[in-house]
């Protein structure tokens, strides 16, 4: 088993190599459509989960609509998944994705002009069905557009498309949600906080996709491939076997799903914790961007920061962060005080997932490195469905027993903790108690203190 305080790859990419690469029109264009495409889904995430919460009303029929539009994105990959891949080798790339794309342009146009919350439940899991076969499509294409000393730049790049357009989808949902009061006058059919619009803006996005793939020159494939891809339920037996014999890849892999458990929480309470503060819509945006802003900071930033330190200690220290910065964000539910916590709590995030992923693909051989993947990846979703499945109802329960909302006058601040706060608070426990446990698990240098180390790793790097 390789050290978990291997050294951290180094970022190499020049501009000339990333301008090189987007000279090449049909890759180009294709990193065009996906970007749009994620773009679109990011909008539509924002947009259907407030829709959601304002259809519903307010108390636990609000929890359990917002659940419901995460549940519903995240089903139709356990059932489909697995075929997703065969369906983009044998049939026609290019005619499945514009397929692909025109089928989710109608159905979310379809969403606001139903109007009914059983009718985006509907569209969320017809959409989600058609993504599952597009994305795929578009993925497998990828390697025959570019040469491939290129390939491993243009995957990157194809991940900055798809989590960079968050942030900006977030953006653009709070200034839509500015403009929705004033247009709603102007134009029939629009709501007052721009849900709707964002809904209509981001349908056409997909079109606008549709276009560019229709037009892109897709190259000849001389033989159909086959895809050899293992159930969902498979990957879970064959790689409990890892967790049994490893007790390293053991507290790795449950770091992880505690990570992604409180993030879960996070986002399946964030509508009704931003509406409890008074920020509607608009924060509701703006606590996306400072999130997902931190998750691309922790990313990118994280490996170079902290380079030199152990990987494994690194890792059990970002979830204990993550888990402390959520208890005070639960704490101090102020708008202006959350966004940069939020900011913190991403960038904590996003330093645990890269951590993560580099310590499987350093720790655990290639013969049984695909099966942990999908272990991980397999768990990931059936944790992420039973924690918004489950949040809506423990975070109700707290209103009631604890008698909230209660408000607390600190002079210029006025604090309202609702049930939200309180199960925000108790993931917070929760993702510490998964960091401890990963560090106990993981740590490759027992006896050296944390400022021991810090001091360590600084003169290192003077020296």
């Amino acid at each position: 088993m390789t050290s978990g305080a291997a050294p951290h790859p180094e970022f190499s990419t020049s501009f000339p190599e990333l301008r090189g690469l987007l000279s090449l029109r049909p890759f180009r264009r294709l990193f065009l459509a996906g970007s749009l495409s994620s773009f679109g889904d990011w909008l539509a995430l924002l947009a259907t989960t407030s829709l959601a919460a304002a259809l519903a009303g307010d108390g636990v029929g609000q929890y359990l609509a917002v659940s419901g539009v995460f549940i519903l994105r995240i089903a139709p990959a356990v059932v489909l998944g697995p075929f997703a891949g065969v369906v983009a080798d044998r049939w026609d790339r290019r005619r499945t994705m514009v397929v692909g794309d025109v089928s989710r342009f109608v159905l979310f146009l379809s969403i606001p002009l139903v109007g009914q919350l059983w009718w985006m439940y509907v569209a969320i899991v017809l959409i989600e069905c058609v993504s599952l076969f597009w994305n795929p499509a578009k993925d497998a294409t990828v390697p025959n557009l570019v040469p491939p000393q290129r390939l491993e730049l243009a995957n990157q790049l194809n991940l900055i498309g798809s989590y960079g357009t968050a942030p900006v989808a977030a953006l653009a949902f709070s200034g839509l949600s500015l403009v929705g009061q004033p247009l709603s006058s102007l134009l029939p059919g629009l709501d007052e906080d721009g849900i709707f619009l964002a809904i209509y803006a981001n349908a056409a996005t997909f079109l606008i996709s549709a276009c560019i793939v229709w037009r892109l020159d897709f190259p000849p494939r001389t033989a159909p491939q086959q895809l050899s891809g293992e159930p969902v339920f498979r990957s879970i037996a064959d790689g409990l076997l890892i967790l049994k014999e490893r007790p390293f890849v053991r507290g790795l892999i449950a770091g992880m799903l505690g990570a992604f458990a409180g993030g879960g929480l996070v986002i399946g309470l964030a509508t009704r914790f931003v509406d409890d503060m008074g920020a509607g819509a608009p924060g509701y945006g703006m606590l996306f961007v400072s999130v997902f802003t931190g998750m691309a900071l922790g990313l990118v930033l994280g490996p170079r920061v902290l380079r030199g330190f152990s990987r494994a200690r690194l890792f059990g220290a970002a979830l204990t962060g993550a888990g402390t910065v959520l208890l005070a964000l639960a704490l101090v539910p102020t708008l202006l005080l959350v966004l940069p916590l939020a900011l913190l709590l991403g960038a904590f995030v996003g330093v645990g997932w890269v951590v993560g992923y580099t310590l499987i693909g350093l720790t655990v051989e290639d013969e049984i490195r695909g099966r942990t993947f999908a272990l991980v990846q397999s768990l990931d979703g059936v944790v992420l469905v039973i924690v918004l499945a489950l949040a809506p109802l423990a975070a109700a329960p707290f209103d009631a027993v604890l008698g909230l909302p209660v408000s607390v006058d600190l002079g210029p601040l006025v604090l309202t903790y609702t049930g939200a706060m309180v199960t925000y608070l108790v993931a917070g426990v929760a993702m510490i108690g998964s960091g401890i446990w990963a560090w106990r698990s993981m740590n490759d240098r027992p006896g050296l203190t944390v400022l021991a180390e810090i001091r360590e790793v600084l003169g290192r790097r003077h020296s």
